[in-house]
């Protein structure tokens, strides 16, 4: 890229702040262990009044498990991120991605899942498996062969509460024997149909052989709650519109602001330029959670091949608390350290504050003929490789414009 800054300083502003609030622990230091609830993964929405919600597209998929990936999460079957949550040794953060019903686009799934290193566990409905729209017992094996989980969700996906004890055994233990007769792969995990279950169903589940079973309840998972009944594990259901959010909640916990991620993101989005939109909101929300005092205007990525640049403006007027150039410095550094974190191939972090000026009532404020509207009071520029091997935060930063005045004896413009 020629001239990256230069690009960057084109960006219009506009003023917009929210209030100081007391910072807290960074979410990323949080253990976060959650089970992932999908249905279908295809670009065709299958019929049926839920058809559209449960249908998220391949590219919002493999966004979302990249979202998962650059967050620091690991990907792992249902029986591992159990063992390890009753074990109380989960590290970081550690999510099981799971199917229902046994639907053939689990098998395109599987490619993404693959693609990026990832793993699922894949609960199955045998009785209509080989049926138009379902998976078949060839690509079962397939799948096993691949590394997924091969869950149970009885025979014939109904409501086991409203069976006989008979009828729901049969559905049970039926579906583990022939799920691990077409395989020949142990089968742990249930899965009961539409989450419904009650204490009778639970002890069923148990009998049976199975080492835990998943609900439809969202929450996240616990040592405490796991070692007292791992036969009703909450799981979050991604859905076509949300999903995105949810993850990005999920993984990044609550805003200090006393919003969600999805809150901080909406507000972050109005203020995102450039051709990558989505990690520009991703940056503006992890700089607004972290409760700078130093507004933010606008946060600007411009993807050039592989490599992404982000341009940060904040306001240099305004400030919601008494700020030196000492704290300034370190505040920016702080911006450059997040946005680097947000995704591996942030290439190069620019930062300016700007204070505005006077256009007068007639002038031009666009096009070649313009007034300008802002000056500069503040830039630096930090590149990853400088960042990496930086020492402090002086280093990192290094050289940095400061605008006479700006700042200076504890002033602001």
């Amino acid at each position: 890229m020629r001239d990256p800054i230069r690009l960057f300083a084109l960006v219009g502003l506009t003023l917009l702040a929210l209030p100081a609030a007391t910072p807290a622990p960074s979410a990323t230091n949080r253990t976060i262990a959650a089970i992932l609830m999908y249905h279908h993964v295809s670009d065709s929405v299958r019929p049926g009044p839920y058809g559209r919600a449960l249908t998220v597209p391949p590219a919002d998929f493999a966004r979302q498990l990249a979202l998962l990936r650059q967050s620091g999460c690991a990907t792992v079957t249902v029986d591992t991120i159990v063992a390890d949550v009753r074990a109380d040794d989960v590290h970081g953060c550690e999510i099981a991605i799971t199917f229902d019903d046994g639907y053939d686009d689990a098998v395109s799934a599987q490619r993404e899942l693959e693609a990026q290193a990832d793993t699922a566990t894949l609960y199955v409905s045998t009785g209509f498996v080989g049926q138009e729209g379902h998976i078949s017992r060839a690509q079962l094996q397939q799948l096993v062969m691949a590394g997924v989980q091969i869950g149970a969700h009885t025979i014939h996906h109904l409501d086991l509460t409203t069976l006989r004890d008979a009828a729901a055994r049969t559905e049970i233990e039926g579906s583990r024997a022939a799920l691990a007769r077409w395989t020949g792969a142990e089968v742990h995990s249930f899965a009961y149909p539409a989450g419904r279950s009650d204490t009778r169903v639970e002890s069923f589940v148990r009998v049976a052989g199975f080492r835990n079973a998943v609900t439809t309840q969202p929450g996240m998972l616990s040592t405490s709650a796991v070692s007292a009944n791992a036969y009703a594990l909450p799981r979050y259901r991604v859905e076509r519109a949300s999903g995105d959010a949810l993850l990005a909640r999920l993984v990044a916990g609550t805003g200090r602001h006393g919003m969600s991620v999805d809150e901080l993101r909406t507000i972050a989005r109005e203020r995102s330029e450039g051709n990558d939109t989505a990690l520009a909101e991703r940056i503006g929300a992890a700089l607004l959670d972290a409760t700078y005092p130093e507004p933010l205007l606008k946060v600007r990525v411009l993807r050039v091949g592989d490599a992404a640049f982000v341009g940060i403006t904040l306001s240099g007027v305004k400030l919601h608390e008494r700020v030196d150039r000492a704290r300034f410095t370190r505040d920016v550094a702080g911006m450059v350290e997040r946005a680097f974190a947000a995704r591996l191939d942030v290439a190069e972090v620019d930062v300016w504050a700007v204070s505005p000026l006077n256009a007068g009532p007639h002038a031009d404020v666009s096009g070649d003929y313009a007034v300008p509207t802002a000056r500069t009071v503040f830039s630096a520029a930090v590149t990853r490789a400088r960042a990496l091997g930086a020492e402090s935060q002086t280093q990192m930063l290094g050289t940095i414009y400061w605008a006479p005045g700006f700042l200076e004896d504890d002033r602001r413009e």
